[in-house]
Formats: structure tokens, sequence, C-alpha cells
């Protein structure tokens, strides 16, 4: 059934592939060909395989649907309640994991709290822990996450539920945090939740995820299908409209054929620690520029791993209550591409790797071919284009006048068109048939968001071709990027001189490319527009789509989806709550000399042994701390001293005892504001 399955969806696969190139053989079959034409068959063997897996997946989603028992073989099916077994569930032990690198700690543990109070409600799970495993690097944003944590156990009445531990080395980003856990707690629990910093759960499907892992013993990991939410700019409203109408037919064609071997994003999903930790190591990349060294993107990896090790990676796309975040604009996106996009192309070393499975090896090229497509894309439409106008160059001296005007128009350029419809087809129709799916009422109400968020589709996808076309080039040129922090703020939109300078290029690139295809042809004009148009237009387009356009808000009405809105609303009401400015520029101050949070932030220091003797470097870093400030001493500095029982317990003895004229005026200045026997 399996096999049946594979090879029913590869022939539809297929099908739109050899006509794509059987047309385009017969379009340069009329003369010789030409080294460029060549070169642009090469370009379409990599974009037509693309255009059809995606149009492939999405038509057998909508197949999917139409069956009232869904897919025969989805494993990772919703278990009706009253068949959960409870009690089995209750025993297990689960660990909840969320790693983080300079978040906004407020909105951290407010979605920790929610999830926690969630489970609550839904079903107690007296073996569930949750874990925030921080690699901040920021004294001030470590001090503020350590006094959210407090406040969430003091909030909820439970200190053994909740674990918060800050790496002194975040080595490997993520990936090493993760396998910091594993190191030091792995061994007590029998699966893993992982969750980003902008992740949301509600305790109903982690109940769900913990009884599908104990129901499919050969089951690794299973990832869920997370909405986007929280929308609040423009940018965000369109995309969280497409993952809620599209996402869900993708997931469930890519589930017909992928089976027990689906993707993995690396965040909202469960994982079964042992063989995680067994099998799923990542390797460090031999150093070759951006394509080596430390792996950006561990998700595709580590699920390549795990069915390596023959245990199975299913997708839970029938499980509502799955959310994360999208970047609040364009630019924001772009940034978080790049990483992506060295992190995909390191997966090359693994996509001959030994006995990497079959399927495996797919996800691992289409990571690849996902951002190596742009620029394939881009020199497609070049060579189009230069092979379109030397052909015709080429008729035009080989015939009469008549006889190339009548072949022209009835057979050389309806082949083109042909290809070009063959395109705009399998390109729309994920999108046409998610549309038309719904029903008729909600058909006519939806219109307006579909049709702003196809339009947006247009426009940017021509940018997104530019940028993905640089970073690609870059990493081959041996330019790394780093995993930083990652913008999640509505508000810090970007100053207009910014935008400019950083789409200035590609406008000038769209007016040129417009000028040009008009001075040969009008047609041509119409045919390139929906390229040029979003180059030129892609400094307003940015603007007004990373601010929030009320007037635009009831297009965009989620209620047919039916979110889980009580947990987002939660969510909403905690983060209003919580006062995310009272520590505003006193963290140092509250971590070392604060008589009740200095012994707070102490204890979650660890237990390490103190040392028998203090360097004269650490005494002269105190004078400067103390006399100048924080502001004064090298970060690492003050982070050693953070960090280390020993030296809080002697500054705060040192400050203390010191008399009040030795103090810089960072501590005289706090020292008047607050009083220092009360907590924040």
């Amino acid at each position: 059934m399996i096999q049946l399955h594979r090879i029913l969806f590869f022939t539809v696969f297929l099908i739109p592939i050899i006509i794509g190139l059987t047309t385009f053989a017969q379009i340069i079959s009329f003369g010789g060909v030409e080294l460029t034409e060549y070169y642009q068959f090469i370009t379409l063997l990599f974009l037509l395989p693309m255009l059809s897996y995606g149009a492939t997946t999405s038509l057998f989603g909508f197949l999917i649907s139409l069956l009232k028992q869904g897919d025969p073989l989805l494993k990772a099916k919703k278990i009706p309640e009253k068949e959960l077994d409870f009690p089995s569930i209750d025993r297990v032990p689960v660990a909840l994991v969320m790693p983080v690198y300079e978040e906004n700690e407020v909105s951290i543990f407010a979605r920790i709290k929610v999830i926690y109070e969630s489970l609550e409600k839904y079903h107690s799970l007296p073996k569930l822990d949750f874990f925030i495993l921080s690699d901040t690097r920021t004294p001030e944003k470590w001090i503020k996450e350590e006094a959210a944590y407090l406040e969430l156990c003091e909030s909820t009445g439970n200190y053994q539920k909740f674990h918060y531990r800050r790496r002194k080395s975040n080595l490997n980003g993520k990936s090493g945090n993760i396998a910091d856990f594993c190191r030091r707690w792995g061994n007590r629990y029998e699966h893993m939740i992982i969750l980003d910093a902008d992740s949301l759960m509600s305790g109903e499907i982690i109940v769900q995820l913990i009884a599908m892992m104990e129901q499919n013993p050969k089951a690794g990991i299973i990832q869920t299908n997370s909405k986007l939410f929280r929308a609040t700019t423009l940018f965000q409203k369109l995309t969280e409209f497409s993952s809620h109408l599209f996402s869900s037919y993708f997931l469930k064609g890519a589930s017909f054929w992928q089976i027990n071997a689906n993707s993995y994003w690396g965040h909202n999903a469960i994982l079964r620690i042992k063989p995680f930790m067994e099998y799923c190591a990542l390797p460090h990349l031999p150093e070759y520029g951006g394509l080596g060294g430390k792996i950006l993107s561990h998700d595709t990896v580590e699920a390549s791993l795990m069915r390596k090790a023959g245990y199975e990676v299913l997708c839970a796309y029938e499980l509502e209550g799955s959310y994360e975040e999208n970047p609040p604009n364009i630019i924001d996106v772009l940034k978080r591409d790049q990483r992506w996009c060295q992190g995909n192309l390191q997966h090359f070393w693994f996509l001959f790797g030994k006995k990497i499975p079959f399927i495996n090896r797919i996800h691992i090229l289409n990571g690849i071919l996902s951002y190596l497509n742009s620029p394939i894309w881009l020199c497609y439409i070049l060579l189009s284009l230069w092979n379109y106008i030397e052909e015709s160059k080429f008729l035009n001296y080989s015939m009469l006048p008549e006889e190339f005007e009548y072949f022209k128009a009835q057979i050389y350029d309806p082949l083109y068109l042909k290809l070009l419809y063959l395109s705009l087809l399998l390109l729309f129709l994920p999108r046409v048939l998610s549309y038309f799916s719904l029903p008729l009422k909600q058909i006519f109400l939806k219109f307006p968001a579909f049709f702003l968020e196809t339009l947006f589709s247009i426009l940017i996808a021509p940018i997104y071709m530019i940028y993905h076309s640089i970073f690609v080039v870059s990493i081959f040129l041996n330019k790394k990027i780093s995993w930083g922090p990652q913008n999640r703020d509505a508000e810090s939109s970007y100053p207009f001189s910014y935008v400019v300078s950083s789409f200035f290029g590609i406008t000038i690139l769209g007016l040129v490319s417009a000028y040009i295809s008009y001075s040969y042809s009008l047609m041509l004009f119409f045919l390139t527009m929906p390229i040029w148009i979003g180059w030129t237009l892609s400094i307003p387009l940015v603007m007004f789509t990373s601010r929030e356009q009320k007037s635009l808000h009831s297009f965009f009405d989620l209620s047919y989806w039916k979110p889980n809105r009580g947990l987002t609303n939660n969510l909403r009401e905690e983060l209003a709550r919580s006062d995310e400015k009272r520590m505003e520029g006193k963290e140092i101050f509250y971590a070392l000399v604060h008589p009740v949070f200095h012994k707070k932030h102490k204890q979650l220091q660890g237990n390490k042994s103190y040392r028998s003797k203090v360097s004269d470097s650490i005494t002269n870093d105190f004078e400067i701390l103390l006399g100048k400030g924080p502001n004064q001493l090298d970060r690492k500095k003050l982070l050693n001293i953070l960090s280390n029982r020993e030296l809080l317990d002697l500054f705060f003895q040192k400050f203390w005892t010191s008399e009040k004229s030795k103090w810089g005026q960072y501590w005289k200045n706090i020292w008047e504001e607050i009083n220092p026997s009360s907590f924040p």
C-alpha cells in the first residue's frame, strides 16, 4: 500500500515535467540548438520538478480532504478523548524544552505559564517538566530572564515543574543547547517536546502527542501543523491567512507519499529522547567556507538520522492547538532566510551520506533547491528572454515576412505561451484548490483576503528571488552567517532610510527592466510585468506591509478555521499583566547587591566548589565595578562575576561594607530610586 501511494504520487508528479520538457524541445527544434538553449534546458530540469512537486502535493492534499475517513495510511491520527489512556500517559516522563537566545523574557515565560495552565485545565501531567534553556549573552537580559522565571514559579506556586538554565558557552547554538540538555537530563525522560521562543501549544495537543508516541513505539518524531498567530502588521496578517488556508492541504499531500518519513521543522514537535541521543548527534562539517563548520539548520539532518536508525518521522496534521509567530516584516524574513539558506545548503554533505533513506535524500534535496532555485530561476528568465529574441531574429532572417509573421503567431509564440501557462498552472494550482475547497459563503467572504494575499505573493516573489540569489552566491564565495537573535516585535519597524538603502538597487533594476522590455515589444513588456513591477514597488511594498493596517483587518477573519481563541487570548492577557519595565536599567544592581534577589540569583548558578584564592585581576575588576559601575567593566568579566557564586558573595560583602562615597554614580542613582529591601 505504501509503494502504491508513492507510485501514484510520482506518476502524477512526472506528467507536467514531461509535458514541459517536450514543449521546450519543440521550441528549440526550429533552428540549430545554441549553447544558451542547452543552459535553459538545464534550468528547466531544476525548476519544473519544484513547481510540479508543489502542485502535486496540494492536489493529493485536496483529494485526501474529500475522503471522509482521511488518509488510510496516516499513523499520527487524532485519538478520541474517550480512548485516551490517561493513567498510562501520567506515568510517562516528558520534558517540554524551550531553547532561547536574547529573546523577550516576558513573552517567553508568559507562554510557558499559559501552556502550563492549559495543561492543568485539560489534564495535569505529573511527570511533565518545563525547561527554559537560555543561551543569552547580554547580562541585563539574562538577569531579567531569571526574574521572570522566579515570578513564574511564585505565581504558579510550583518550583518543581519549572527549570531554568543558562549555558556559560553557547557552543553550536540551538542544536548545542538541546544536546547539552540531553547530556544533563535526557536519561530522566522518555520524550521531549521542543518549542521555539515564539511557540504556543494547548494542553490537549500535548496529551495527544504523548499518547501517539506511546501508541507508535517506532515513532521517533511526531511533527504538528503549527499555524501562525498573533499577527499585527499587514505582512503578518497576509502570511497568517496563508498558513490557515494552504498549510493543511500541503501537509496532507506530503504525508500521502511520505507516510512514515515526514518533515521535521525543529520545533512544535515531540521526540523520543533515547534514539535521539544515540543516533542524532550532529557532526562538525569540514571547514569549507559557508558550506562548512557547524550546522545552522539541524532539523532535516536530525530527521534523516532518526530514519536511518529505523525510527519513523510522522506528521500529526489533524491536531489543532499548535502555534508559532512570523517575523513582522519582509526585512526580518530575509534576515532569517539568509541563515536558513546557509543551513540548507550545508545539507549537501548529507545528500550522499551512507544509509540515509531515499525519502530523506529527497527532503534534503528539496531544502537545498528551495534556495538554489532562486538563482536558477533568475538564469532561466534571462536565458529565456535572450533565446526568444535571438530565435526570433534567426527565423525572421530565414523566412519571408509573411511566412515569419504566420509562423511566429501560429506556431512559435503558442509554444512559448504553452510553457508559460503550464508554469502558471503549477504555480497557482495549490492556491486555487485551497480557496475553492471552501464553502460557497466562505469563498465570497474570503475573496478580499485571498486576492490581497495572491497579489502580495506575486509582488514579493521577484524580491525574494534576487535576495536569495545574493545569499546563495555569497555562501559559495565562503561568506559565513552567524545565527543571531530574531526580531519578533511588530512595533520595531525599520526607518525609511534603511528600507531605501536596502531596496534601492532592486528598484533601479525594476525600472531598467521595464524600460528594456518596453523598448523591445509591448508583448514582452506585459509578459515580464509580474517580475519588474515587484522590484519597482519594493520600497513602498516593504513600508506598507511592515505597519499595522487596521482598515484591512476585517478581511483577515480566521473564525472559519476555529483557532484556539481561549489559548491565544490567555497569552495576550498574560502579556498585558506583565510589567516589562520593572527592572529596566537596574538588572545588575538586583543581581549583585539586592539582599533578596542576589540570594536567588546565586542559587541559580549551580553548586560548583569555591576557589581558594581570588586573583589580583578580580580584585581590580571589583574596584572598577564598585567605583565606576557595570557599564565600565568588560562584558565578559561582568558575566564571569555574575555566574560565579564565590565572586557574587565577595562583591555583595564588599558593597555592603563599603562607604557610600566610594560607590559609582550607577549605584547611587538606583539606591535613591528604590528601596533595596524590597523585591521587584
